[in-house]
């Protein structure tokens, strides 16, 4: 745990913000050199010179990738061939300078576990290659870690950082305490399966997106294990998709060569929201109602067929300003049940719950218990249901794992429940990935 820290009102009202920023999307479009915002809802253009890159000073705007929000009233804009990250006013109105040195044919940008990492590809300026940079939040450089291929984008996943490697068609696993690559969450053919995986995000239900450079163009939907669960086939349609985004109404937004582009996941179509622009890496305009927890692992199948899925009302908070209950649904009916959560899932994969059970440990030890409750509903039915109050139980137990918490911890929650005639007497559900805010 990070020890407690007191928070500024303005670095407070930038990570909480309003509900109307929560419904934008930052779109970068090199064509023109600026950052769009469009709506994170169902994709429509909302503003489309939110910040116009060529008129800062200093290093003009290159070939500009992802803009991120730093938590802290900026945004920071990576450019590929200027090897800089610019700083903008988290209105978008200001310029700021710049940040870094030793940078070389940079790519995505992403802040998580308390360090700023960014991917770099080139070796000119003290660059370090193929590497993954690592930098502290006030940007003093301070690693770089080698990578066994070409980095483009990166997110956090189950405690872990995931890095699409380019030249191997791989989506790699990084330990963030560590910087070393410890395994490959989905590794690729290059030619039925993703070609050049460029941008990385999460789903609502925590699966994962990777945007196709090349054939088979288009995008990868992957399940929180790596399995591929959808392609969204962009031949004949987009021209080397770079960025991916899930909007909130379920169809994937996509930056491509030839424009930004909506997919219909029903009527599996494609729609240009904005033609004829080089659209980069999509992020959420955060400073703003933060994104939803997110499920990893598997559920496993009672013996009633029942598959209990954990879910929670919103992130926890450090100052509790939002409630968050944990919620656990198609449980086996009165059985007793409790859920208990980890702080650190890093380099942890799941484990079979015992020989023959469909159930899986996906929380790392140490662990907590939360109290035991019956699941009511009806017996021999999956209508039970677990919940507990996390905010409740924190302020009932003060000394539980992890507590303090500071924002930007890291919670990974799973519910057990009994079943006497499964394996071990019991059973699973999947596992919740959460993070405290202010």
């Amino acid at each position: 745990m990070r020890p407690t820290c007191k928070l500024s009102a303005l670095v407070a009202s930038t990570l909480l913000g309003s509900t109307a920023v929560a419904q934008e999307l930052m779109v970068v479009d090199a064509t023109n050199d600026r950052i769009m915002l469009v709506s994170a809802v169902d994709g429509a253009l909302i503003n489309a010179n939110f910040i116009v890159l060529s008129g800062s000073t200093g290093t003009p705007p290159s070939l500009p990738i992802q803009a991120i929000n730093n938590g802290a009233g900026e945004i920071w804009v990576s450019d590929q061939n200027a090897d800089t990250v610019h700083r903008w006013s988290d209105d978008g109105t200001t310029y700021l300078g710049q940040w870094g040195t030793g940078r070389d044919n940079i790519r995505g940008l992403h802040i998580d576990f308390g360090r700023v990492w960014l991917c770099n590809f080139g070796t000119g300026g003290a660059g370090y290659g193929l590497a993954l940079k690592e930098y502290d939040t006030a940007t003093t450089f301070l690693a770089a870690h080698s990578l066994p291929g070409s980095p483009f984008g990166i997110i956090s996943h189950n405690g872990e950082l995931l890095v699409s490697d380019s030249t191997n068609d791989d989506i790699l696993r990084v330990n963030p305490a560590t910087g070393l690559v410890v395994g490959v969450l989905h590794d690729s053919d290059g030619v039925t399966g993703i070609d050049f995986p460029g941008q990385l995000s999460k789903t609502q239900s925590g699966h994962i997106l990777a945007a196709s450079l090349v054939t088979p163009v288009g995008a990868f939907e992957y399940d929180a294990n790596g399995v591929q669960t959808a392609y969204f086939d962009g031949t004949g349609v987009l021209s080397s998709a770079q960025g991916v985004h899930e909007l909130l109404n379920g169809n994937v937004l996509v930056g491509a060569n030839n424009g930004l582009w909506l997919y219909d996941r029903v009527a599996l179509s494609w729609t240009a929201i904005v033609p004829s622009i080089d659209a980069n890496y999509i992020t959420e305009r955060l400073g703003s109602t933060p994104p939803p927890p997110t499920n990893f692992c598997t559920s496993g199948t009672s013996t009633n067929g029942c598959v209990a899925t954990i879910s929670a009302t919103a992130q926890p908070s450090v100052t509790q300003a939002t409630s968050c209950v944990i919620n656990v649904t198609d449980v086996e009916g009165q059985k007793s049940g409790l859920v208990f959560y980890g702080i650190n899932n890093t380099g942890f994969t799941p484990f079979v719950w015992g020989a023959g059970s469909s159930s899986f440990l996906c929380v790392k030890a140490p662990t907590q218990r939360m109290p035991s409750q019956s699941s009511g509903g009806t017996a021999g039915t999956c209508t039970g249901a677990l919940t507990q109050d996390w905010d409740a139980f924190q302020s009932a137990f003060p000394s539980s794992l992890g507590s303090p918490f500071s924002a930007g911890d890291k919670v990974y929650a799973q519910a057990w429940y009994r079943d006497p005639p499964a394996v071990k007497t019991t059973n699973l559900s999947d596992a919740l990935e959460l993070t405290y805010v202010p």
